[in-house]
């Protein structure tokens, strides 16, 4: 198993970290680290546990043992100061763009007003300048996205978590949206917990893949993504990202070994 130590503090430490349902161990004796201002992307096969280890980390169901700490904080319940994004953008089909992006204010009790030059700041970065008045229904499913994206970043999350924000989108506008977030947290640079199946996804926009075994999830590797930021479309025929792309893709396919 190759592992890989983040040289930044770390922002999220999950330490022996096991969740059991009725229907039987999800995760067991998970640990690693994701440092301060680090992209980390968790692959591995479907039903390994990486959705159900994004709601343990957001500290929206407890673990069975071991723990969670967020910036040297246990997590025993829902945290403050996370956002995240879905697979599905989840919009109020009533509330436009800039409505929707400022929501995330509102449901905070803070007044929306004083967050109006954030979120113009936020939609201009994600391109979507021009539609800030228009429906959920009048944008196609990559603007929807990117409207979802930025009402998690509006009140500046020190972590965000996103689980498959892209799974639902065809495969050429999945790439883009690839490079629209890449944009995103360059400018914004939270610290990024991100569920794919993807494997070119995880090697474009990560500094280090998690690889999760199949049920119950445990850590098979981490992969250091040592390509050059910012990332472009020729990035992805670059041998050193086609060879990045392989080493994670072993690790998925190879048997666990006892």
């Amino acid at each position: 198993m190759s592992i890989v130590t983040s040289n930044r503090r770390p922002v999220v430490a999950i330490e022996g970290l096991s969740k059991t349902f009725d229907t039987g161990p999800a995760i067991e004796n998970l640990s690693f680290e994701v440092g301060d201002k680090e992209f980390v992307s968790l692959v591995g096969p479907s039903g390994c546990g990486k959705s159900t280890l994004l709601r343990l980390v957001s500290g929206l169901i407890a673990p069975t043992r071991g723990s969670v700490r967020v910036r040297e904080k246990v997590v025993r319940g829902p945290l403050v100061g996370v956002g995240m994004v879905f697979q599905a953008p989840v919009l109020l089909p009533w509330r436009s763009t800039l409505a929707n992006v400022l929501f995330t204010a509102e449901m905070r009790g803070e007044r929306a007003e004083r967050y109006r030059a954030r979120a113009a700041e936020l939609i201009k970065l994600a391109g979507l300048e021009g539609f800030e008045a228009r429906l959920p229904h009048e944008l196609s499913g990559g603007m929807q996205q990117r409207v979802a994206i930025c009402r998690a970043l509006l009140l500046d999350p020190s972590l965000l978590l996103m689980d498959e924000p892209f799974g639902a989108l065809d495969i050429i506008t999945r790439e883009r949206m690839g490079f629209e977030l890449q944009k995103i947290w360059s400018a914004a640079r939270n610290t990024v917990l991100f569920v794919t199946h993807s494997i070119t996804e995880a090697v474009l926009l990560s500094d280090r893949v998690v690889v999760m075994s199949a049920r119950p999830g445990r850590l098979k590797a981490e992969i250091a993504i040592d390509l050059p930021r910012p990332r472009e479309v020729k990035t992805l025929s670059h041998p050193r990202f086609v060879a990045l792309a392989a080493q994670v893709r072993d690790n998925i396919e190879a048997k666990w070994a006892e």
